[in-house]
């Protein structure tokens, strides 16, 4: 019986406490605010969006891994068709081959680089007749230039 009434004492405390806190949206628009409080220039967070940065995207990350493993299907198949040919029409597919090559070493070279988080962006602030974009470190507690 005991628990019960710990556990009805506590929800409402975590209810209060929950929404109490502010989102990651809220410190950023408080920010900027602050940046412009002093100023006759005010922002509109009407249309403003919150995205997270890293230092490549995530989605560019698995593309260049998917070219890749793709080029790597088309140089095994070049390579073992250039015996076949003469030396002429061989000549021409190892060019190929080696600017597929140049692209794929360019691609392991993306690859090595993993998607990190570095901050956050609020997007689509307008001031006056401007859209502008802020940037903020991880926990957003400044502006970044």
């Amino acid at each position: 019986m005991r628990k019960i009434y710990l556990y009805c004492l506590l929800l409402p405390v975590t209810v209060i406490i929950s929404c109490g806190k502010m989102t990651d949206k809220d410190r950023a628009i408080k920010l900027v605010e602050a940046k412009y409080e002093n100023g006759t220039q005010k922002p509109d967070f009407e249309n403003a969006k919150l995205d997270s940065l890293y230092n490549i995207s995530p989605k560019a990350y698995d593309d260049s891994v998917k070219k890749g493993n793709e080029l790597d299907v088309t140089l095994a198949k070049l390579e073992s068709e250039i015996e076949h040919l003469s030396q002429a029409e061989s000549d021409s597919v190892g060019l190929i081959s080696a600017r597929f090559t140049k692209e794929r070493y360019h691609l392991l070279e993306l690859a090595k680089t993993k998607p990190a988080f570095i901050g956050w962006r609020l997007s689509g602030v307008r001031i006056d007749s401007e859209i502008q974009n802020f940037d903020f470190d991880k926990g957003i507690t400044k502006l970044v230039d």
